[in-house]
């Protein structure tokens, strides 16, 4: 009697480590892939995807629900998370108080226990007082710490840290096999210009460009990655924008640095001619010209910038600030991140789908200790799979985008795109189908790191 299993992707195009396969039946036998054959497999559940293209499980290596503000909750994040095929997320700790300390790391781990449509890990970070706690989140189940090259995070929301902090995180979370993640920006060349521009009466959008330039940047991920390969830390370099930090990191790499490049869709598909008056597109870093844009993609074709996050930060925003009150964030890049990223990669910068899959979900497996559980299709790790449309034509509408208690809204809103998902699953099970959540809160499992995988 032949094999059965619990549930059969039949007929789909799918991207496995080697590349993408035609036609392939792939076989699910509780939670885990048991099977990728070229004929069909006989399952208690049979799902047809002709005509689609099943990727792994997205995992999104910088998604925020900032607890504790009231803007977003963990409910609501993840259903965004599974209607973007996104099936882990790795969270932030700018919660209201940041999540510094094992305990703290403990406390909210058991309050949203039950309130996650899709796996999650968490970060951890540097608490200047007790910089031992680094040890016992870690302990705790801690994937990674989050830092920031001194006050470059909104007033009040996470400490900085010196650059000899930084060497000292370092080499702590280097000694526990985890990854340092570091928003790198220098905070005097940011203050100095920021009040060099508000005294002379800017507050367009420009004036966010020319207030956080490519420069602090590009001074901050050289300092970064020096650290990086003093002490050997695995570290990624959070939502690069410039392309000379590329070039930083690549030259850091090539003397042996264990140091990464991540970007985000708003830097990828958006430039700073596109904002135009829109004082609504403000985060940090902002997004940079048409030519830096273009020239970070060759980057990323060339394979010099690593993974894509979606840095999902939907904090509100107000009508009537000007670009220095309005709150920074992209607002909900979860649902949007494949499809405007991937529609751009396939349709317009000559990106196949494997390196596609390599950005979105392999390598931010890689880097966080989830893979190979996460990130592949393979015999034995979870059936975590995202069924997309790659060649259909649909129109994102903002209105139709997961928001708690604040008006939808979407930089990408009107985008027509031509890669969007059809279902989403999470452990051989359905959690989104047409746009629609079908799953539950509480089928997300916490994922604690087995022992750290070379990445």
């Amino acid at each position: 009697m032949p094999d059965r299993y619990d549930l059969a992707l039949a007929n789909g195009h799918v991207v496995l480590p080697g590349g993408l396969v035609e036609r392939v039946d792939v076989g699910v036998r509780e939670g885990r892939i048991a099977a990728i054959a070229d004929g069909a497999l006989e399952a208690d559940e049979t799902i047809d995807v002709t005509g689609l293209t099943v990727l792994p499980g997205l995992v999104d290596e910088h998604f925020h629900v900032f607890r504790g503000y009231g803007w977003e909750t963990y409910e609501n994040a993840t259903r965004a998370a599974a209607k973007g095929g996104i099936t882990s997320v790795v969270d932030m700790p700018l919660d209201r108080p940041p999540t510094l300390t094992a305990d703290a790391l403990r406390e909210k781990l058991a309050a949203i226990a039950d309130e996650c449509h899709v796996d999650y890990a968490a970060f951890g970070g540097y608490l200047e007082s007790d910089p031992g706690e680094i040890a016992a989140m870690a302990a705790a189940g801690a994937v990674a710490f989050k830092l920031f090259t001194g006050g470059v995070a909104p007033p009040g929301m996470y400490p900085g840290v010196t650059a000899g902090q930084i060497l000292d995180a370092m080499r702590r979370v280097q000694a526990e096999g985890r990854t340092v993640v570091v928003h790198s920006e220098n905070a005097p060349i940011v203050d100095f210009e920021t009040a060099r521009i508000q005294a002379e009466g800017r507050s367009d959008v420009a004036a966010w460009d020319e207030a956080r330039p490519w420069f602090s940047e590009l001074e901050a991920v050289q300092r970064v990655s020096l650290v990086a390969e003093v002490t050997g830390c695995r570290t990624v370099i959070a939502h690069v924008t410039a392309p000379r930090s590329v070039d930083a990191v690549r030259e850091a790499r090539s003397r042996g640095a264990d140091v990464w490049v991540e970007t985000c869709p708003h830097y990828l598909c958006l430039t700073l001619e596109d904002m135009a008056s829109d004082l609504r597109l403000k985060w940090n870093p902002p997004s940079r010209d048409r030519a830096s844009v273009d020239e970070l993609w060759r980057q990323l074709r060339r394979g010099d910038v690593h993974t894509v996050g979606s840095d999902h930060a939907p904090l509100p925003k107000n009508g009537d600030a000007d670009i220095w009150t309005q709150l920074p964030g992209a607002g909900n890049g979860l649902e949007t991140m494949l499809s405007v990223v991937g529609t751009e990669a396939l349709y317009h910068r000559d990106i196949e789908l494997p390196m596609l899959v390599d950005l979105l979900a392999t390598t931010p497996a890689r880097l966080f200790g989830l893979y190979p559980r996460k990130g592949a299709i393979r015999v034995g790790s979870d059936a975590d799979f995202a069924v997309v449309e790659t060649s259909g034509r649909r129109v994102l509408d903002a209105r139709d985008l997961e928001y708690h208690d604040q008006p939808a809204w979407s930089p990408f809103d009107g985008r027509e795109v031509r890669v969007y998902p059809v279902y989403t699953i999470l452990r051989g099970r359905v959690i989104a189908a047409e746009g629609q959540v079908v799953g539950q809160p509480g089928d997300g499992e916490f994922l604690s790191p087995p022992a750290p995988v070379p990445a």
